[in-house]
């Protein structure tokens, strides 16, 4: 179970990551963006890489809450507001793609950082089969979330109308 103030700190790490980069701010910077003493923040975050896990796992708790809202029952409905949600997401959350592949691009050789992001990656899918019911689609449409999410910084909403295309192309 996550303390309030741990939870706090890891919101606002979250925003401080998404914000600067990963590569960037160091903890002194991160101490003063989140509004604490560096005492407090390590006895929460013992390290940076604490830091970048504990504002991962707290956007994978803001991403599914957030794909999980009013998504309908049946399948086709499920699968477009997904993608619209992803695009709303994207919008206003990430724009400049996935936050756990940049997490894992500045930090290639971290072991604990991969496992967050992978974890976070499987939970995703995971998500997907529940709500899909359907395995192979379920990896269909996690390969094209994946798709839309890179795509994002490069062609914005026009990544949205792609994902919506190749879904046409599948489902029929």
């Amino acid at each position: 179970m996550t303390a309030p103030k741990q939870s706090e700190l890891a919101s606002k790490l979250e925003q401080a990551f998404a914000l600067y980069g990963f590569a960037e701010p160091n903890v002194a910077k991160l101490k003063d963006y989140t509004g604490t003493t560096l005492k407090t923040l390590y006895k929460y975050f013992p390290s940076k890489e604490d830091m970048i896990i504990g504002a991962l796992n707290y956007r994978h708790s803001r991403y599914i809450a957030f794909l999980e809202e009013n998504c309908p029952s049946t399948r086709n409905e499920a699968i477009n507001h997904i993608f619209e949600r992803l695009s709303v997401w994207l919008t206003t959350f990430a724009p400049r793609g996935c936050m756990s592949l940049q997490a894992l691009a500045s930090y290639p050789n971290n072991l604990q950082i991969e496992t967050a992001v992978n974890n976070h990656k499987h939970a995703v899918l995971t998500w997907l089969n529940e709500k899909l019911e359907d395995p192979a689609l379920s990896n269909s449409v996690f390969l094209l979330h994946e798709g839309m999410s890179s795509a994002w910084p490069t062609i914005g909403d026009k990544a949205l109308t792609a994902a919506k295309g190749a879904l046409t192309v599948l489902l029929d």
